[in-house]
């Protein structure tokens, strides 16, 4: 969950759940000193990559389910620039989604997740233009910070560091990760002990050989099978995987031998060893570091020690306190003893339990803090989040305001559970459901949008739905009202309404005016008994991860533009992935009807003008796929079909009318200021109903141009050509074609990104193409 810490504890006992034995305490240091290790330790193991699912969960499960090695993972960011294959969240709701399924991978793999302080600002081509957005030093002190906190004797990397790696993101992992091994996690000078942490001298640096095999020093059986586990290592490693849904890493869970593959680049150790002649990545470690043993009593480990942390309620008001019943089922063969040990607990309170008993206690727990990703705690600075990352890792963070509690067992063996406080119900369907206890505003309020388009000069009527929500425990009158922004009025000045306890309303307000071009602010308030709030969260709720909450102010920035819409425009919008496309063309006043691809048989399509694809809807949807050819039939009937930019399935014979190729790494552009070159000034798609200018190019975000076809059929006539510095051009951002009585057009621009956000040229420009008509490609 990577929370803010959000309660402290009124009374009472606090225990820890399966899963959460406290990790040892690691060797200590002496300030000023950076020693490699000390004699005696458990082997610590820090895989270093770029992105959520860039790490090889092979090699980690390998190394810290059979318990050879305490392991991490340090992701540089948190994948808030990708794609998501599971819903609409874009940009830091992607990344919380992403964030949580790293935790829900290293719950299975049993390792641990760091993070740097990057902000995920998407595709880039070069180290330079990665460290362009990411200031070096700044990113090298946090991987320093991980490197001191953690301690490994190992570090691997995923990717090499050279242009190679494709992805500028993956280069620079590899080069400060191989800095800080080198140099800089040693350097005290640079990197002061008192603000990054004792100095720390890794022993060994390894870089993965999984996509060259040949090129590995020392391969590893991952498929190995553990009979305590009744799994393979590849087989929980799949499991981990298949975490990352967001981006649709399902993977298959293989049985028998599977051989990974890694490269010794560098060690302090056993240089005398040829890379090719090592047994292991812990060969000339001997002597310094000891195999991981269990020395706990297994009696009183789980599952023998059961501990439940129960809430009266899963949302607690800031300043308010929740009671929570704590269970301790005692399902060993012996005696234990409980001791609790959160700050305020009794003192000197142990309690015996005897087998195959339990005893409850009555705690109750005070909000404090607001809880939230604690990432987005503050505004980030350009591309880096404000907070700084500490030496905690992520899953250890979350767990600083667990329950904990000390059980002993007959002899002087003793073990530190740790439990989170959560709310526990039965859903009929999915059965048993476990939700943190989690603390918000007594009110907050939110808008559906944080953006929204709107045509200047054009008369607006709309209805806002504003959504209050309420963390009281008593029922509660609120007022609701919209500070509107000039030229708009509201159908009513407030709304007073009967709010439950923990409960949820919706109030809509109809907003009508005109507005003139620019950007206008509509805010949301909520008022109860002399109180103000402006703001409130999102919830972000999969089956797969911990919900999350999004905090944000209840505005809405109304983008006005100058965009003319043919009146007799009616559009059929089948979803793409993470796309939010069509509720921006509803903004617009175009009429839109989604369609699921399973639809599109019984669909009379002719009733459109024109049909529109999502992006990567071809590669998402089986079912469209199947149905692609009705799509095709409708454009040489006469209607227009404009398909948003696929992958490397839309060069399949039959996919488009006439072939592309895409090449592999795929051509894009991802400055999204890149100089545009008209190529066809005179066509209808850049003169109507809009008409086109350079100014409608700028203001992009993120990129240009994804998945470009490097070559096309010559029925395809281009409309522009763009290029990153440096490379060669590419016509393939808008394609058009005459198909039959009707029109086929194929476009890579990022519409996906550029319409959600309210970028001018961008809409004007996607509303030029669906109103294109047969004979008017040009």
């Amino acid at each position: 969950m990577m929370k803010q810490a959000w309660f402290v504890l009124a009374a009472a006992i606090t225990i820890a759940a399966p899963r959460s034995l406290v990790s040892q305490e690691r060797g200590a240091i002496a300030d000023g000193a950076a020693p490699a290790s000390v004699p005696g330790e458990r082997p610590r193991v820090l895989w270093i990559a770029a992105h959520p699912d860039d790490e090889d969960t092979q090699i980690i499960t390998w190394l810290s389910r059979a318990g050879r090695a305490e392991t991490a993972y340090l992701s540089f960011n948190r994948g808030d620039g990708g794609q998501n294959l599971i819903g609409n969240e874009l940009g830091e709701q992607l990344g919380i989604i992403r964030t949580e399924e790293l935790l829900a991978a290293r719950r299975v793999d049993g390792a641990h997740q760091y993070f740097t302080r990057a902000y995920d600002f998407g595709f880039s081509k070069t180290a330079d233009e990665t460290f362009s957005h990411w200031p070096k030093d700044s990113l090298l002190a946090d991987v320093v910070t991980v490197i001191r906190a953690f301690r490994p004797h190992v570090i691997m990397t995923t990717f090499s560091g050279t242009p190679r790696d494709g992805h500028g993101q993956h280069q620079v992992s590899a080069i400060l990760a191989k800095e800080a091994y080198e140099t800089a996690a040693a350097d005290t000078i640079r990197f002061p002990v008192s603000v990054y942490g004792r100095p720390w001298t890794p022993l060994k640096f390894y870089r993965s050989a999984f996509f060259s095999p040949g090129e590995g020093t020392l391969r590893i059986n991952v498929g190995e099978y553990n009979p305590n586990l009744g799994k393979s290592y590849q087989e929980i490693a799949a499991e981990s995987r298949s975490q990352h849904k967001s981006q649709g890493f399902g993977t298959l869970q293989r049985k028998g031998v599977i051989w990974d593959a890694i490269r010794r680049d560098a060690t302090r150790v056993n240089a005398a060893t040829a890379p090719k002649d090592e047994h292991s990545i812990f060969d000339g470690l001997e002597n310094l570091v000891r195999p991981a043993a269990d020395t706990i009593d297994a009696r009183i480990a789980e599952p023998n020690v059961a501990v439940e942390a129960v809430a009266d309620r899963q949302t607690v008001a800031l300043g308010d306190s929740a009671r929570v019943m704590v269970t301790i089922y005692n399902r060993s063969p012996i005696q234990i003893t409980a001791r609790p040990t959160w700050a305020g607990a009794p003192a000197g309170s142990i309690i015996a339990i005897e087998p195959d008993s339990s005893y409850r206690w009555t705690t109750f727990v005070r909000g404090t803090e607001i809880t939230q990703p604690w990432w987005l705690a503050t505004p980030r600075n350009g591309d880096l989040f404000s907070p700084p990352i500490g030496p905690l890792s992520e899953d250890e963070r979350d767990k600083q305001g667990w329950l904990g509690v000390t059980v002993c067992g007959s002899g002087k063996s003793c073990v530190g559970h740790r439990a989170p406080a959560v709310y526990h119900f039965a859903d009929p369907v999915r059965g048993d459901i476990q939700r943190p206890l989690v603390v918000a505003p007594p009110l907050s309020v939110t808008l559906d949008r944080q953006i929204e388009l709107a045509r200047a000069g054009v008369p607006l009527d709309r209805f806002f739905a504003v959504t209050v929500r309420s963390a009281l425990m008593s029922r509660k009158p609120v007022t609701v009202s919209l500070s509107l922004p000039s030229g708009l009025v509201a159908d009513s000045a407030e709304r007073m309404v009967m709010l439950d306890s923990a409960g949820t309303r919706t109030v809509t307000f109809r907003v009508r005016g005109k507005l003139s071009p620019g950007t206008h602010n509509l805010q949301a308030i909520v008022k109860e008994d002399g109180v103000t709030s402006r703001m409130g969260y999102v919830p972000i709720d999969y089956e797969h991860i911990t919900p999350e909450r999004q905090y944000r102010d209840a505005v809405v920035a109304i983008k006005a533009m100058d965009v003319a819409v043919p009146p007799k425009l009616r559009v059929a919008y089948i979803p793409g992935v993470g796309d939010n496309v069509a509720p921006a063309l509803k903004q617009l006043g175009i009429p839109v009807t989604i369609i699921e691809p399973s639809d599109i048989p019984a669909a009379d399509l002719s009733s459109y003008t024109t049909v529109v694809v999502g992006p990567r809807s071809y590669q998402a949807s089986r079912e469209l796929r199947d149905n692609n050819q009705y799509l095709l039939g409708y454009a040489r009937n006469g209607g227009t079909l404009v398909v948003q930019y696929g992958q490397y399935e839309m060069t399949t014979p039959g996919m488009m009318p006439y072939p592309i190729t895409i090449a592999r790494p795929h051509d894009r552009v991802t400055d999204e200021n890149a100089p545009v070159t008209v190529l066809d000034p005179a066509s209808r798609a850049l003169t109507t109903p809009n008409r086109i200018t350079q100014a409608d190019y700028e203001g992009w975000i993120q990129e240009r141009a994804l998945y470009m076809p490097r070559t096309f059929d010559p029925a395809y006539r281009s409309l522009l050509a763009m290029n990153d510095p440096g490379e060669p051009q590419n016509k393939g951002a808008i394609l058009v074609a005459p198909y039959g009585k009707g029109l086929y057009v194929y476009t890579t621009l990022a519409f996906f990104r550029e319409l959600p956000a309210g970028v001018s040229g961008g809409t004007r420009l996607f509303v030029n193409l669906l109103s294109l008509k047969s004979g008017s490609a040009r």
